[in-house]
């Protein structure tokens, strides 16, 4: 927005004008754990790299300038909250929101860049790789006869056209022939149940009108309790984020109840976020408490559970571990969470380039008052190890299944 602009500091342009928007979005409410100046002095601090990259169009310069300085001013920030969402990434939010997957055809793998190659950290049942034979724990070495790598994979399938795929499975050679497409539910919580033991996979803590993550978690735990359950893992390792609401509603299929309350830095006042018998309150400080939402089949389970994070563990997917050990619910295993628990929050609406511009605006508090943690620490620690994930082990799993035996 150019009236934010300081008077001489550029030539007005559509790079000028994202710039000016982004600096005061960060600047004014930013509210996080890193040290970021008032917008005015942020945007003295960068405009000299915009300056540059804008000096041979002037009034042309486009956002792509603006964009590669606002990345750079939130790579300085270093909170993992504060991240700058494309207009793609808004899109498969609001699909995760109503139970989807993401919009653009994939072949339905999360992946680990190595040196080796891509290991496969997840394969979503119902779609193209895992129809085809992968699974977690493969290591992808080519992908159209080149070596895998994450832009390789993302190259082939933004071509939406067939295409080959060579891997290995604890050292024998396979192939397969994968056609990306778009997918549908497949990335809602998934239930196994081996040897009397539960394994609620969750990929986010999204929800809508239509949809509730919060509200599959519960009918999850029932389905294993009556299943004769005597444990149940909740893997929330590279779980994306979701709704903080919706995280504090999926552990009361736990803990029954809960809170936390937002600390509004601009807003100025107060407000907690409580959950009893699945109904979602709302009370702004000095206000009345006041039903927001409430899930149609609540549920309270009592069996014992561990919960697996890793560092790629974000945002709402780490509330919802931090409210199970919080309450003394669950044993948490892994590794350090992302690092954005204690925080949320976002700025003003889209970016005028379309894309969304997310600032950690929101301190998370205890009922009590006390602040969150900006990470989870697990109960028990257990790195991510790859190269035995390859080796077809799963340290992080098995730790957690002696544990519960």
């Amino acid at each position: 927005m150019a009236a934010f602009a300081l008077v001489g500091s550029a030539v007005a342009s559509p790079a000028q004008d994202l710039f000016d928007q982004a600096t005061f979005l960060i600047g004014f409410y930013y509210n996080g754990p890193a040290k970021v100046p008032p917008f005015r002095e942020l945007r003295r601090q960068y405009q000299p790299e915009l300056d540059r990259l804008c000096a041979s169009e002037g009034s042309r310069c486009g956002f792509d300038k603006a964009k590669q300085v606002i990345e750079r001013i939130v790579r300085d920030i270093a909170d993992p909250f504060t991240v700058l969402v494309t207009r793609d990434q808004l899109i498969d939010d609001e699909r995760y929101g109503a139970g989807l997957g993401p919009a653009a055809p994939r072949i339905g793998v999360w992946v680990r860049e190595t040196p080796r190659g891509l290991v496969v950290s997840e394969a979503f049942p119902g779609e193209p790789a895992y129809e085809a034979g992968l699974r977690r724990g493969d290591l992808i070495t080519q992908i159209a006869d080149q070596p895998a790598t994450l832009a390789r994979l993302s190259a082939a399938e933004a071509a939406r056209s067939p295409f080959s795929l060579r891997y290995s499975r604890q050292g024998t050679a396979r192939s397969a022939t994968l056609t990306p497409r778009v997918a549908e539910a497949t990335m809602q919580p998934r239930l196994e149940i081996n040897n009397n033991i539960a394994y609620l996979r969750i990929y986010h803590l999204y929800s809508s009108d239509s949809y509730s993550t919060a509200q599959r978690i519960h009918e999850a735990a029932r389905r294993a309790e009556q299943a004769g359950a005597r444990g149940m893992v909740i893997d929330l390792r590279d779980a994306l984020t979701g709704y903080d609401s919706e995280a504090l509603l999926a552990a009361a299929a736990f803990t029954g109840k809960g809170g936390f309350i937002y600390d509004r830095r601009f807003q100025g006042l107060d407000e907690t976020h409580t959950v009893e018998n699945g109904r979602l309150y709302v009370q702004p400080e000095g206000g009345e408490k006041e039903e927001q939402s409430a899930l149609e089949r609540p549920y309270l389970a009592r069996i014992p559970v561990v919960v697996l994070v890793n560092r790629h563990t974000y945002n709402s997917a780490e509330m919802l571990a931090y409210f199970l050990q919080a309450a003394g619910r669950a044993k948490v295993v892994g590794e350090p969470t992302a690092g954005a628990l204690g925080m949320s929050g976002s700025a003003e609406g889209p970016l005028i380039n379309g894309d969304f511009i997310a600032v950690s605006s929101l301190r998370m508090r205890n009922l009590d008052g006390s602040p969150f943690p900006l990470k989870v620490s697990p109960d028990v620690l257990v790195e991510d190890d790859l190269e035995a994930l390859v080796a077809g082990r799963d340290p992080v799993l098995e730790r957690a299944l002696e544990m519960l035996r």
